[in-house]
């Protein structure tokens, strides 16, 4: 009877202790960006004001998991969108799209586009370095995906006219573009990514942290549809001092169940930020990230109402946005925008996290 009640106790310990270190993770972030028109406007009419730029994208990710004595382990679901394009190329669009008068020349037209959805789980391990608040975090994600997008075109259009050079190398799982050689089954994507987190409390008051998310991802897809090939304008006949051309158009497709596996792959995002606390009620932020072509720089200033709870609010260059926010040790939330009215702006996101200790 006692062997059986010091086993019974020492059970419930245990339990208790290992229940203790037990946290559930969840984390959402949603961020859209465009460049040369407001988001609304560039997905749909593209028919406002042309401004400047030559880059798109929309970075989302929903998490749920556990983490144990620095090991996190959950599901994850991505969908992930990057454009980019030359300036004219939207000049184009604009002239087009308002039935605006071209100019009599070629326009470059250059668009470079990758998307993905994914959905899978992902293994990270927190690794204490020598005990001088110094902690590397590798994550692997495994995942399957069954849609994804992967197009260059590049080349020039001669004004308003059916008229110039383009080359096309596209690989898909729908064809969207021209909507002829969406292979009949669903193609198949495996794939893994890796991310790689160094984070340093360097002294009781300043913390530094550096990211790399993507820093390797790649996707294998069994059954892709593609279309590669070109559109020139060639020589046929001479009339008087002129030359008369035609357009030559080779293209080769999936058509006709000539679907192939494709490996692909999305690029790299780094984050660099250094955090400072002042005193008991103020702490700033200096976040750096750099995206593509586009380097990002956050200043935030975060004031503390008591031991637990911040609000926060912080100013970003490149997206012109103002973040403001509440967080603290287990939940955060936060809103990011450069126009308060969602129609004009070119910037939005929209983050929360959430940890539970059982």
């Amino acid at each position: 009877m006692i062997k059986t009640s010091f086993t019974t106790l020492a059970l419930f310990t245990a339990s208790t202790a290992f229940a203790a270190d037990i946290e559930l993770i969840h984390s959402f972030d949603s961020e859209i960006y465009t460049e040369a028109q407001p988001v609304k406007s560039f997905l749909d009419e593209f028919d406002h004001p042309l401004t400047s730029g030559d880059s798109a994208f929309t970075y989302n990710i929903f998490e749920l998991g556990v983490k144990y004595k620095g090991v996190s382990l959950g599901a994850q679901s991505r969908y992930n969108y990057v454009l980019e394009f030359d300036p004219d190329t939207a000049l184009f669009t604009y002239l087009e799209k308002n039935d605006l008068p071209f100019e009599k020349r070629d326009y470059r037209y250059l668009l470079k586009g990758k998307q993905s959805t994914t959905h899978g789980v992902f293994l990270a391990y927190d690794i204490d370095v020598l005990g001088h608040g110094l902690t590397i975090t590798p994550k692997i994600t495994y995942y399957q995906s069954a849609h994804f997008q992967d197009a260059v075109v590049d080349g020039t259009v001669f004004s308003d006219e059916i008229k110039g050079a383009l080359e096309t190398e596209y690989y898909f799982s729908r064809d969207i573009l021209f909507k002829t050689f969406t292979p009949e089954e669903r193609p198949q994507g495996k794939g893994y990514s890796f991310d790689l987190a160094i984070n340093w409390q360097v002294t009781e008051d300043l913390f530094v942290s550096l990211r790399g998310l993507d820093i390797v991802n790649e996707t294998k897809y069994e059954g892709a549809g593609f279309v590669n090939g070109f559109t020139t304008d060639v020589p046929f006949t001479e009339q008087g001092d002129s030359i008369v051309t035609e357009p030559s158009i080779r293209l080769r497709t999936s058509a006709f169940g000539q679907e192939i596996e494709y490996s692909f792959e999305h690029d790299a995002r780094y984050y660099f930020d250094v955090s400072y606390r002042y005193n008991n009620q103020f702490s700033f932020d200096l976040f750096t990230r750099f995206f593509n072509n586009d380097t990002f720089v956050q200043g935030n200033v975060n004031y503390y109402f008591n031991d637990d709870w911040k609000v926060f609010t912080g100013y970003e260059t490149h997206s012109k946005a103002v973040e403001v926010g509440i967080a603290n040790k287990y939940f955060g939330a936060s809103i990011k925008t450069d126009k308060l009215d969602l129609d004009d702006a070119y910037y939005a996101n929209v983050n929360w996290f959430l940890k539970l200790a059982f």
